[in-house]
C-alpha cells in the first residue's frame, strides 16, 4: 500500500491540536536548546522578514522577533496556532499546510523550522514550498532530531515502546520515517536536491537537567505526536508498566539532581541563490 502523506498530515494536526498545551509547557523546553544555532545559522537579525514553519506554540517566532525581526509564524494545527497567538499577540500567525504555503514569491529574508522536518509527510515538496517563498541570497535552516541512540528522549521512549511490544497507533499511516534525517547525509541531500548552495549540516549535543520522571513522561508524551502516541493508545495498566519501563531505563542517565538527559540535533542550513 502506499503512503498516504494526505492522511498521515491529517494524524499530525489532530494529534497537535491534542498535546498542544502540554506540548509548551513540557516539550518546548527541549525544542528551545537550539533556537541560539538555528537563528544564528538563519541570520535571522532586525529588520529582517523571517517565517517560521511548523511554528507550533510560537517559540521560534518569539525568538526571531525578539531580535527585530518581522516574523510569520505558520502551522498545519489550528490548536497550536491558537497557543501561539495568545501567547505572543503580535506575531502574526496563520493556519497553513507546508507544501501550499499562502505566500507570494521571494517575500521572506529568511525561512527556518524548528524541529519540523521530520513531521513533513512529504518534504521535497514542503523544501520546494519554502525555497519559493525564500527571496535571492537569503538563508534557509532547519533543526531536526539526531538518532535516539544520541537524542535520549526520544530513545528512551522508542526503546520502552520495543520492550513492551507495542504496535504503533492504528491511525498513523505506516510508511513515513521520522528518522530519515536523523542522518546528516541525508539531511544535507535533501537540501541541496531542494537547489540551495552553500549547504552544511552542523552536530550539536547538549543535556537537559530533569527533576523526576515525571518531568520526563510529560515531556515525551506531551510532546512526541507520533512516538508517543503508541503508549497513548492503550489503556492505563499498559500506559502505567510503560511507566515503570521508561523510569528504570532512565536510572542510566541519573545525576545529582535528577536525570541528566542527553540532547542531540543537527542544524541543516543552505542559501538561495
Amino acid at each position: 500500500m502506499a503512503f498516504d502523506a494526505r492522511a498521515f498530515t491529517a494524524f499530525e494536526r489532530a494529534a497537535h491540536d491534542r498535546i498542544a498545551v502540554p506540548y509548551a509547557e513540557h516539550f518546548a523546553p527541549l525544542t528551545s536548546l537550539a533556537l541560539g544555532p538555528l537563528l544564528d545559522t538563519a541570520r535571522v537579525a532586525a529588520g529582517m522578514r523571517a517565517l517560521d514553519v511548523a511554528t507550533g506554540p510560537g517559540v521560534a517566532a518569539a525568538a526571531a522577533r525578539a531580535r527585530g525581526a518581522a516574523v510569520t509564524g505558520v502551522d498545519v494545527s489550528p490548536g497550536m496556532i491558537a497557543l501561539a497567538r495568545k501567547a505572543h499577540p503580535a506575531i502574526v500567525f496563520q493556519e497553513a499546510d507546508i507544501v501550499a504555503l499562502p505566500f507570494p514569491d521571494g517575500i521572506f529574508d529568511a525561512v527556518v523550522g524548528n524541529f519540523a522536518l521530520g513531521h513533513f509527510p512529504e518534504p521535497e515538496a514542503a523544501l520546494a514550498e519554502c525555497m519559493r517563498v525564500l527571496a535571492p541570497g537569503s538563508a534557509l535552516a532547519f533543526s531536526w532530531w539526531d538518532q535516539p541512540a544520541r537524542q535520549r528522549v526520544q530513545g528512551l521512549f522508542r526503546e520502552t515502546i520495543a520492550e513492551l511490544g507495542l504496535p504503533p497507533h492504528p491511525d498513523v499511516p505506516q510508511g513515513h520515517d521520522t528518522l530519515r534525517f536523523s542522518n546528516p547525509k541525508a539531511f544535507a541531500e535533501l537540501l541541496r536536491g531542494a537547489g540551495l548552495s552553500g549547504v552544511a549540516v552542523t552536530e550539536h549535543r547538549t543535556v537537559q537537567a530533569m527533576p523526576d520522571i515525571e518531568a520526563l513522561w510529560r515531556a515525551g508524551m506531551g510532546g512526541m505526536a507520533v512516538t508517543a502516541s503508541a503508549i497513548a493508545v492503550q489503556n492505563a495498566a499498559t500506559q502505567a508498566r510503560a511507566r515503570e519501563v521508561l523510569a528504570r531505563r532512565a536510572e542510566a542517565h541519573r545525576g545529582p539532581m535528577g536525570f541528566e538527559i542527553p540532547i542531540a540535533y543537527f542544524i541543516g542550513s543552505g542559501q538561495r541563490p
